[in-house]
């Protein structure tokens, strides 16, 4: 099936000629395409080509087929930029591009980039960790007490790759969860349990093109480093490359959020979107009347002393999101009485530690990163477990200063800060235990989103 803009510059072999002038006036392009069965072009009309057959004939009425090019130039899909210029250069305005079967792919003129430059675009954003604030950014609170966060990104990515196609099929693979779809159009996509995530990120964004999307991510799902944030934002990156107007970062991130917490309806916050899309470390603040990302300008030394102090370690088992999540959401029907006193200090917090890290007094922020977990588990015991707990007490008993679970808790990674001279401790400590934890070091993403085309 034709895309919406291609049904522009073309009509049907039934079609005659005040068809086809209507078509030339409503495109601009100079160039009327003519199809056959199956949508296969078997000629052109320029607007040359009317005037002599309305000259000879006199008939606005008679039928495109009787005076249709038969021998138009075109270029078949994927040709070089290099012959595209030189056809053009020949005085041809317009050359159909057709792919195998000989239906239209596009017509292309003067400020044809090429395939290679439009055919395919790509996405990476980073996993975010959430230092502290979790909590005060769901709606239900901050519109009425107001919320923050701080957060930080690292280099480990979502990653997505998009090639529109000439139709209007729709192809996706997950590499994470080894499942794939196919369907014959957007309209065509339902929420069924399989790749939902992804099916609202597209529906939300309505490419009128199909394409074939294959997404992967560096890190395990369920992890607690806003998988799912990073996966939207790298899908709507990709589609926000073949867009008019393409969106900002905020419209981004919140085209994100509303992906998933109002197309699918699932439980959760603010700050995972914001900060997957923007990157760095960033100070977040929640209101009724708006949400503002400030970048927090950190010294280099500052960043790399950080990545020194940094461990990550995967627990081996996933976060329980979605349970831990709706506990958080049951909180707008009992009241905030249960929360405030935990949600005033999260808050508190979060400002202690941008002047503990802008100030770059690592063993206070190291102090306050721990009492973040502690909070955490006070305002729900569901966030630990005895595996959970002999990973921090191993890594705290052997130099931790602090540690914390990220994302909802469960599982996923925790994140410890150790002082100096006791990062190997605490990472020979880990690797001791018979759970056989995974330790990783840190790097941080400074980027945020980024997108391309190929």
């Amino acid at each position: 099936m034709l895309r919406e803009e291609l049904k522009q510059i073309a009509v049907p072999e039934t079609a005659d000629l005040s068809e086809a002038m209507r078509s030339l006036k409503r495109s601009g392009r100079g160039l009327v395409v003519v199809l056959g069965p199956g949508e296969k072009v078997i000629g052109v009309l320029s607007d040359g080509d009317i005037r002599k057959a309305l000259l000879e004939s006199g008939d606005m009425h008679i039928s495109v087929s009787r005076c249709l090019n038969l021998n138009f130039v075109y270029v078949r899909e994927g040709a070089k930029r290099e012959l595209i210029l030189k056809l053009l250069d020949t005085r041809i305005r317009a050359i159909p591009v057709l792919d195998e079967g000989g239906r239209l792919v596009e017509l292309v003129g003067s400020g044809y980039l090429g395939p290679n430059r439009t055919a395919c675009s790509r996405a990476r954003a980073p996993a975010r960790v959430s230092l502290a604030g979790g909590g005060t950014d769901y709606t239900h609170y901050f519109m009425d007490y107001g919320g923050a966060g701080l957060s930080c990104t690292i280099s480990k990515y979502s990653h997505a790759l998009l090639r529109k196609r000439s139709d209007r099929r729709i192809t996706i693979h997950s590499h994470d969860y080894r499942q794939g779809i196919e369907v014959e159009s957007l309209e065509a996509l339902k929420y069924d349990g399989t790749l939902d995530l992804v099916k609202a990120g597209i529906r939300l964004m309505k490419p009128d093109y199909g394409f074939d999307l294959e997404i992967g991510c560096d890190f395990p799902p369920g992890s607690g480093l806003g998988g799912s944030a990073a996966l939207l934002a790298s899908v709507i990156g990709c589609l926000n490359q073949f867009k008019e107007h393409r969106l900002d970062r905020y419209s981004i991130a919140e085209h994100a959020f509303e992906a998933e917490r109002i197309e699918l309806e699932i439980a959760g916050g603010w700050q995972d979107q914001y900060s997957t899309v923007f990157g760095g470390f960033n100070y977040l603040q929640f209101n009724r009347q708006h949400n503002v990302v400030t970048p927090l300008r950190l010294e280099p030394e500052i960043l790399h002393e950080l990545e020194e102090r940094f461990i990550l370690c995967y627990t081996g088992t996933n976060h329980l999101g979605a349970h831990i999540q709706e506990r958080n959401h049951r909180c707008e029907e009992e009241g905030p009485a249960r929360e405030g006193v935990h949600n005033a200090r999260l808050k508190a917090l979060v400002d202690e530690m941008k002047g503990s890290l802008l100030r770059g007094e690592f063993d206070d922020f190291g102090v306050l990163l721990d009492e973040t977990w502690q909070i955490k588990k006070e305002m729900d015991s569901r966030v630990t477990n005895p595996k959970l707990e002999l990973i921090y007490e191993t890594a705290m008993k052997a130099g931790a200063r602090g540690g914390r679970l990220l994302g909802t808790g469960g599982g996923g990674y925790f994140l410890f800060y150790v002082p100096l001279f006791k990062r190997y401790r605490v990472i020979e400590a880990l690797e001791g235990l018979a759970e056989k934890p995974r330790v990783e070091s840190v790097t941080f993403d400074e980027n945020g989103l980024s997108s391309w085309t190929l």
